[in-house]
């Protein structure tokens, strides 16, 4: 530690070509955090499929629901940002292709569905009972890790983010070493880690606050918004349409 601190003085007083070298990769690790960071935010914060599935999984009175999806979330996500530092070439055709953006859709919007299905029917047997009666932690219809895979690697438009907007960020820290790839996604995936696991424990909050009813209406509610993601991405793979302003 006291080497790094004397070589970053010395990067500043100019003293050795050492220092100076130390000095360039600690600059270029603070510009690829902050590109990254400024880049990801507005992606890691948009309302979606994850964020909703998030409070939803959360208000089953498992308050790491929200924690367990980012890590779903990370398992896909991870391996394929370097695949696509291996073989962008392949994964840009792959994605581009037609009939691949279709099953995608339909896949991932099924999936959808049939989560908003289960949740919605949840809120209507608590509603009709007057009593709030959840199997709690990981054991109920879908595993938080499973929905954060599936809510990853089915969705087109997730896939690709990282072919676009996120591309220059896997480009830059890949040829600046595997080391820096590494920064780079751990400088992207707290963003996803502190916000689901933020609207897990606000759906899990919202038990403590509303009566059955409410708590009830509340499932259902977010059963209709998750229906209103899966039919706007059907909706934009298949006919170029779309309703959501986001």
């Amino acid at each position: 530690m006291l080497s790094i601190i004397r070589s970053l003085k010395g990067c500043f007083l100019g003293e050795d070509l050492k220092s100076e070298q130390l000095c360039i990769h600690v600059m270029d690790a603070l510009s690829l955090v902050a590109s990254t960071i400024a880049i990801s935010v507005s992606g890691v914060l948009s309302p979606g499929p994850l964020t909703a599935s998030a409070i939803a999984v959360g208000a089953k009175r498992c308050a790491k629901g929200g924690f367990l999806i980012a890590f779903g979330h990370m398992l896909f996500e991870f391996p394929y940002i370097v695949i696509i530092a291996l073989l962008y070439s392949t994964i840009e055709y792959l994605l581009n292709n037609v009939v691949v953006s279709y099953v995608l859709a339909f896949a991932i919007s099924f999936f959808i569905l049939f989560f908003s299905y289960m949740t919605i029917k949840e809120g209507v047997s608590i509603i009709r009972s007057g009593s709030i009666h959840i199997e709690g932690g990981v054991k109920y219809m879908f595993n938080p890790i499973l929905v954060g895979v599936a809510l990853t690697g089915l969705n087109p438009y997730f896939l690709l983010w990282w072919l676009s907007v996120g591309l220059p960020l896997i480009r830059a820290s890949a040829n600046m070493g595997f080391s820096f790839l590494l920064l780079m996604y751990a400088a992207h995936i707290w963003m996803d880690y502190f916000w689901l696991a933020l609207m897990g424990l606000a759906g899990e909050g919202s038990v403590k606050i509303l009566k059955s009813k409410g708590y009830g209406v509340l499932l259902i509610v977010l059963g209709a918004v998750l229906i209103l993601f899966a039919m706007n991405i059907s909706l934009e793979i298949f006919l170029n349409l779309d309703f959501l302003p986001f």
